[in-house]
């Protein structure tokens, strides 16, 4: 049973800009409450086409079947990639048995954080990766 406490969660959408291509960076979009370095995340889920219609800004969401292609890196304000390469495949709930994947709490940095293709096949111009990112505040 996961019995995760939400103290506050917010969806983040990393867009694929251009055409899609391996190995390329692609950086989340600016969301204002998570952009001041004054965030813990412990915990993160993502999303595909099959779990949500669009995205917050009304985007398409990455296709299901195309979820293996996609890998996601973290990184905390030390510059700690201390999520690197994870297939997004293992953050979707409907494949790990309805749980939300529990990191030890660290302090990121949206900004150095990205998703890379490790195949473009089938991956569509403006689609996004959608995550959950749970949180806490600093001092709360």
């Amino acid at each position: 049973m996961n019995n995760l406490v939400i103290k506050r969660s917010q969806l983040v959408e990393f867009p694929i800009t251009g055409t899609p291509t391996t190995l390329r960076r692609y950086t989340a979009r600016t969301v204002q409450n998570l952009s001041r370095n004054n965030i813990i995340l412990y915990g993160i889920e993502c999303y595909t086409e099959d779990q949500l219609a669009a995205t917050p800004s009304g985007g398409a969401v990455i296709d299901t079947a195309d979820a293996n292609q996609v890998v996601l890196t973290l990184m905390d304000t030390n510059k700690d990639q201390f999520l690197y390469n994870a297939p997004i495949i293992s953050l979707i709930r409907a494949n790990v048995g309805g749980f939300v994947t529990i990191l030890k709490p660290r302090i990121i940095n949206l900004s150095d954080c990205y998703i890379q293709l490790t195949d473009a096949t089938g991956i569509a111009t403006n689609e996004s990766v959608v995550f959950n990112f749970y949180y806490d505040l600093i001092g709360e």
